[in-house]
C-alpha cells in the first residue's frame, strides 16, 4: 500500500522570493549567486553554501540604498551583498533570504 502525498501549496510570497533569486543565481553550480561588485570590481559571485550566515539588513546608513533592506551573505566577519533587492520591507526580503537558501542548498519547496 502506498500513501500518496499531496503537493504542499508554495505560498505566493515564496513563488515571488523563488523567481527574484533566480535571477541572480549563477547557472554554473549550485549555491553560487551574483553579488555587487567592490571598488572597480567589474562583477562578484559568491558560494552561498560556504557562508557562514545569511542576513536580511536595514539599510539606513548605506547611500545607495536608503531606508531599505538588503540581503548578505557572512563570510567570517566579511558581509557581501548579494544583488537581489533592495527591498521597501523586512518581509520581502526575508522571503528572498529563504529562497536564496533553498536555491543554493536544492530544495525548491517550503
Amino acid at each position: 500500500m502506498t500513501h500518496a502525498q499531496p503537493d504542499i501549496a508554495v505560498p505566493e510570497e515564496l513563488q515571488w522570493a523563488l523567481a527574484e533569486a533566480g535571477k541572480e543565481a549563477v547557472a554554473v553550480a549550485p549555491g553560487w549567486f551574483r553579488a555587487w561588485p567592490k571598488g572597480d570590481e567589474k562583477w562578484s559571485v559568491v558560494n552561498i553554501r560556504g557562508a557562514s550566515q545569511v542576513i536580511v539588513n536595514h539599510s539606513r546608513e548605506d547611500d545607495r540604498h536608503p531606508n531599505a533592506w538588503t540581503v548578505r551573505a557572512l563570510f567570517g566577519d566579511k558581509a557581501v551583498e548579494l544583488r537581489v533587492g533592495p527591498y521597501d520591507n523586512k518581509a520581502q526580503a526575508i522571503w528572498v533570504a529563504h529562497a536564496v537558501l533553498s536555491l543554493a542548498f536544492g530544495d525548491d519547496r517550503p
